[in-house]
């Protein structure tokens, strides 16, 4: 088999069998609708800021609005000293995920500030706020602000207490994540960041042979969730960690 291509007799096979197939299902064989899934969870971002002293943040990784990147910058012992708004370069469409980052400034509220969330236009979502519980902290340590969304809400922690909650008027949409003390009652100029990490939940139904499948679907194989590269009906031996040319791992 050639790298990332399927033989040409058995690219026949699959689009024959797909022709054949995608509207009628064959009697005791898997329909993908009521297939067991499987949900894992999928790190798509984890900075602990190594680098040497004077660095700037991980360019791939971070952005300023503006393009200014003098506002940041590494300690060198695994912390970044922040002085404005730092957000992620990417945006995240996946509906349910955990973030979090430890870090250590003065502000007498405001968790939602500290680390915040945009949409795909760089703005602040708005809806319906819930206070949950105070959030004040001081300079004394690093605390861990996290924040837990699905498709209706995003729910702000502080060190484990469920301290905001947030209905967005318009669910569902795309986040990205942001470092902040610009606004909200820092008491100082400086932000330390010891660590950010982002995972995104994601399910999928399991792999089975026998089953039509469409370009961009996913699918689960031995707790690894694959994107369909190529429509095919799966045949035995066409498991996804074989057949590079018709999956692809997200």
């Amino acid at each position: 088999m050639n790298r990332g291509r399927l033989p040409r007799a058995l690219m026949a096979a699959v689009v024959i069998l797909s022709a054949t197939t995608v509207a009628t299902w064959l009697p005791g064989r898997a329909d993908p609708a009521s297939a067991a899934a499987t949900t894992v969870n999928r790190v798509v971002l984890d900075d602990g800021f190594s680098g040497e002293r004077g660095d700037d943040p991980d360019p791939g990784v971070w952005v300023f609005d503006g393009g200014r990147r003098d506002l940041a910058r590494l300690d060198g012992d695994g912390r970044l000293l922040l002085t404005a708004a730092l957000r992620t370069a990417r945006t995240i469409e996946a509906g349910y995920g955990h973030a979090e980052a430890r870090i250590r400034g003065i502000r007498a509220e405001g968790a939602w500030r500290a680390l915040g969330v945009l949409d795909a236009d760089g703005r602040v979502p708005y809806g319906r706020i819930d206070v949950l519980g105070s959030d004040r902290v001081g300079w004394d340590d690093f605390h861990t602000y996290a924040i837990d969304w699905t498709p209706t809400t995003l729910t702000w922690s502080l060190d484990g207490r469920k301290v905001l909650r947030l209905t967005p008027a318009e669910k569902g949409r795309p986040l990205a994540f942001v470092l902040n003390l610009s606004s909200g009652g820092f008491g100082t100029n400086l932000m330390l960041v010891d660590s950010v990490k982002i995972s995104v939940r994601m399910s999928a139904p399991d792999w089975k042979t026998y089953t039509t499948y469409r370009a961009g679907q996913l699918v689960a194989y031995r707790n690894v969730i694959y994107r369909v590269r190529e429509p095919h009906t799966a045949l035995p031996g066409w498991q996804p960690n074989l057949v590079p040319a018709l999956f692809a791992k997200v």
